[in-house]
């Protein structure tokens, strides 16, 4: 039988915070007559454990090895001692795993690991939320169906870390509304978490137990994005006490965030981004019409806006002889909405942020780019102006131009629509009860 020597190089590392949680003792072992990996460690105060393993010196890639990891590790823990699990011969069955060294590392809570993950099938009521330190770390692969249908899977946006950046678009830019998409100098103080993904179909049903979508094929539509939600089912109403910003981050108990939180452990205050987020995060420090750093040259059919989401001409709708016309409701997802993840990331790993749906943001809607609450520092936008509040990002069934970074859209509260959906985020900061 084939056996894991294992080395005692271990090492301890903690995230660069003031005073931050520290982990020591870290010890390894295999018990006789198995291929299994016991991990022990110590922690001096709640933090969040991740792991890297190494075999020879190398880096085991995670996502396509080391899966079968039970115990305590990737996730939010107590003081005290701890202990986890790696079953080598099940992800390992036909290999030799030798001088086999582990990394601990422990998060303070208020700077969390870069990717958090919610597991939506619920155990005793609840949602078990798992951290990753890199994407190498994400089992499976962070663009891997588990984290479309089950999963709900987030990564860390950075800071501006004191610098401005520019959102809008530029004078003479394609498409360009010369009122709504202004350009604007915007800091971002503290990191906060996106989703990778628009929020599922399946993902939706999981939390709200309904299917409301328009494209409902039943052999894809578990993977596409949800649509036909209003922004009042999604956190809830101004007469519920939900209306940002005046109210913060304020859901109710029955909106999709409501539940989420609650069934999450108060761990993270889920929500929406504001449209400052969620154009930075579309971006991901590019600054062209595509988060790809190219502009648009076409206004209808874009060739890099292909590689990017799905829009009228790459997919959206239907050519029949010389007309464009709508797919038909139980189309597959090679028209209307596309699985998420189909398209291009950008460089931040996000997916779908041009195309396929457009986005609830929190800001109510002003028809003027320029209007202050939408630059500075950590924008919210304004105070209640309307009925509407921004979306961002185009959809399936809009023109090329329709889709870039800088357009922004406007939604009636309480209506729904095919081409709008929504996409998860939350300030990078893990709530923890005295």
């Amino acid at each position: 039988m084939k056996r894991i020597l294992m080395g005692i190089a271990m090492t301890a590392a903690c995230s660069a915070v003031a005073a931050p949680p520290v982990v020591s003792n870290v010890t390894l072992a295999q018990p006789q007559n198995t291929r299994l990996a016991v991990v022990g460690y110590e922690t001096d105060g709640v933090g969040i454990a991740t792991f890297q393993l190494k075999t020879n010196g190398v880096d085991i890639c995670h996502s396509e090895i080391v899966r079968s990891v039970t115990g305590g590790i990737s996730k939010l823990l107590p003081a005290g001692a701890h202990e986890f699990t790696w079953d080598a011969g099940r992800d390992f069955p036909e290999n030799l795993v030798s001088n086999l060294t582990v990394e601990v590392t422990l998060w303070a809570t208020n700077n969390p690991p870069t990717y958090c993950a919610v597991n939506l099938v619920q155990e005793n009521g609840q949602y078990a939320v798992r951290w990753y330190g890199k994407e190498s770390e994400v089992p499976f692969g962070v663009n891997h169906s588990w984290w479309k249908k089950d999963w709900l899977l987030l990564r860390k946006m950075p800071s501006t870390e004191g610098e401005f950046v520019t959102l809008g678009a530029p004078p003479g830019e394609l498409g360009r509304d010369n009122t709504r998409d202004v350009q604007r100098n915007v800091r971002f103080t503290k990191p906060f978490y996106m989703g990778v993904f628009e929020v599922t179909q399946r993902q939706w049903q999981q939390v709200m137990g309904t299917r409301p979508s328009y494209f409902n094929n039943s052999n894809c539509y578990e993977e596409r994005p949800v649509e036909q939600v209003t922004f009042n089912t999604v956190r809830g109403t101004v007469a519920q006490g939900c209306n940002w910003p005046a109210d913060g981050h304020a859901v109710h108990s029955a909106s999709f965030m409501g539940v989420l939180r609650a069934r999450a452990g108060g761990l993270l205050e889920f929500d929406l981004p504001t449209e400052g987020q969620w154009e930075y995060a579309c971006r991901a420090g590019s600054s062209g019409s595509w988060n790809n750093g190219t502009t648009i040259t076409n206004g209808t059919a874009d060739a890099n806006l292909d590689l990017l989401g799905r829009y009228t001409r790459n997919g959206g709708y239907v050519l029949e002889g010389t007309s464009w016309v709508p797919p038909p409701r139980d189309c597959t997802d090679e028209h209307g909405t596309a699985k998420v993840g189909s398209y291009l990331p950008n460089a931040w790993g996000l997916y779908d942020m041009h195309g396929n749906v457009w986005e609830f943001c929190l800001d109510w809607i002003v028809t003027s780019g320029a209007d202050p609450s939408l630059a500075g520092d950590d924008p919210t936008g304004p105070a209640q102006t309307s009925g509407s509040r921004t979306d961002r990002g185009g959809g399936w069934s809009y023109a090329a131009q329709h889709c870039r970074a800088a357009r922004r859209g406007s939604s009636n509260v309480s209506a729904t629509y095919t081409e709008i959906g929504l996409r998860v985020a939350a300030p990078a900061e893990v709530l923890v009860s005295e």
